[in-house]
């Protein structure tokens, strides 16, 4: 046993008393930290279009698919989306892009800044920059539309500009709507149509 007044003996001893004090204060500020980056609280989504206002909830990359009452398939994809209402049956959604595959084996695509697509009504309000494809060679501009999601129902609420396989085009509306007989869908341009002809190599 060491003498009383060994400096080995006060050491220890000090050491003895120091090390659990350090070792309550490491587990204090493991605990702190663990608190301030808890993950529980949500966090606001920030509005792209403001950063600066308030923040409100939006859904990142958003996809739906459906199939129409006579079978065409619907696929609507959008880079973002946010609640209009509480219930979340009206969405405003950002770079809309609807595709349909109709039963026929042609497809129409719909694309658009933005849209307010109801979950209620079966239905999108596209605006903004509205560009219309379709299979058979059309594509049309316009700055706002309307479409239906249960079934082959569009209508364009501005006029229309493009070009198609007759050449290019402007026309006052453009209604997308199954033929009499339902096999195939037509694109009906009426009030004032312009077109321009452009023979071209069979």
């Amino acid at each position: 046993m060491a003498p009383r007044g060994d400096p080995y003996s006060y050491v220890i001893g000090w050491l003895k008393l120091l090390l659990p004090l350090v070792a309550l204060a490491l587990l204090s500020t493991l605990f702190l930290v663990s608190r301030s980056n808890d993950p529980a609280p949500s966090i606001p989504f920030a509005d792209p279009e403001n950063p600066d206002g308030p923040a409100r909830q939006q859904i990142v990359a958003p996809r739906y698919a459906g199939l129409t009452a006579r079978g065409d398939q619907l696929i609507l994809t959008a880079d973002s989306a946010e609640p209009l209402s509480d219930d979340l049956q009206d969405v405003l959604a950002h770079r809309l892009d609807i595709g349909i595959d109709m039963s026929d084996g042609s497809r129409i695509t719909l694309r658009s800044d933005r849209a307010v697509v109801s979950s209620g009504e079966q239905s999108a309000d596209l605006e903004g920059k509205v560009q219309i494809e379709s299979s058979t060679g059309y594509r049309i501009d316009t700055e706002r539309m309307r479409t239906a999601l249960d079934q082959i129902e569009a209508e364009t609420l501005a006029p229309v500009s493009g070009e198609g396989p007759a050449g290019s085009f402007t026309a006052g509306k453009l209604t997308i709507t199954p033929s009499e007989t339902g096999e195939d869908v037509q694109l009906l341009f009426t009030e004032g149509v312009n077109l321009i002809y452009d023979p071209k190599d069979p």
